[in-house]
């Protein structure tokens, strides 16, 4: 995809959609970040694409699939349809083709990639059309690219996930929210008025994802927080305050995981 591949988290360990570049810890792992995310928030992509209201479908693209939440998503759901994995990371792409996926490196950049599979049945972009420079162009690609009757979604994190549920950390959390707000983390439009102009219909949801309490939200808490330790902004005294959760027992923290999306269901108006 354009520029980096991207995923359910990806946005806020890459660029921006104004391509500016985050501090990045020295160990950053950004497949195993995308993983934990999927393991705990997964739920909430499978209600967006409950939204699409499809049944079935033959053909499907997954545009910006990194390391193929989406893609196992689709296939789970769709599994007599043909499912390309559209992303520009040579290292995603070789991890999707292990997995039996038909792979395809593309820029998106470029415009909608040219495939081989026919008449497009369903198109899901998950926190990927963001990374793209020119997105209106490719949404209208993508209109004129589906099968009549075609649907496209689109999925953005409304905002960063939340883990702490204890008062003074979720009060220490929400500030490194702000900061991380004020230094474009997750910087996003509202594509409702974008996909019209590509000649969509559109619905807009937000999305509620509540996740249960597991040792793949306690890591990927503690990811997070480690992540927020390098916001430029962040106040020394929240700083430090991070340090002792970070490397606090698992019992010090108190979480209730949660995620916010928002899902653009898209049909062409033809």
């Amino acid at each position: 995809m354009a520029r980096r591949s991207a995923d359910s988290a990806h946005e806020f360990y890459g660029r921006s959609m104004d391509h500016h570049t985050h501090a990045q810890p020295a160990d950053h792992d950004l497949p195993r970040v995308l993983d934990l995310d999927a393991e705990v928030f997964g739920a909430g992509l499978a209600s967006a694409l409950d939204l699409s209201g499809l049944i079935s479908a033959r053909v499907v693209v997954d545009l910006g699939a990194g390391t193929g939440t989406g893609s196992r998503l689709l296939r789970d759901r769709f599994p007599e349809a043909t499912i390309t994995a559209v992303d520009n990371d040579p290292r995603m792409l070789q991890r999707l083709r292990d997995e039996g996926f038909t792979a395809v490196a593309a820029d998106l950049d470029e415009g909608f990639p040219e495939l081989s599979s026919g008449r497009i049945d369903l198109v899901w972009a998950s926190s990927s059309l963001h990374h793209v420079a020119d997105p209106g162009q490719l949404l209208s690609d993508a209109r004129k690219a589906l099968a009549t009757g075609g649907t496209l979604v689109v999925v953005e994190l409304a905002s960063l996930p939340s883990f702490l549920s204890e008062p003074r950390q979720a009060l220490l959390e929400q500030r490194c929210h702000a900061a991380a707000d004020a230094e474009g983390w997750n910087r996003h439009r509202d594509w409702t008025t974008t996909l019209e102009d590509a000649g969509f219909v559109v619905t807009k949801t937000q999305l509620r994802t509540t996740a249960p309490v597991t040792l793949a939200a306690w890591e990927n808490a503690r990811q997070w927080l480690r992540r927020f330790q390098h916001l430029e902004t962040l106040a020394g005294v929240d700083r430090a305050a991070l340090e002792d959760l970070v490397t606090a027992p698992a019992a010090d923290l108190e979480l209730e995981p949660q995620a916010h999306r928002t899902v653009w269901v898209c049909t062409a108006s033809r």
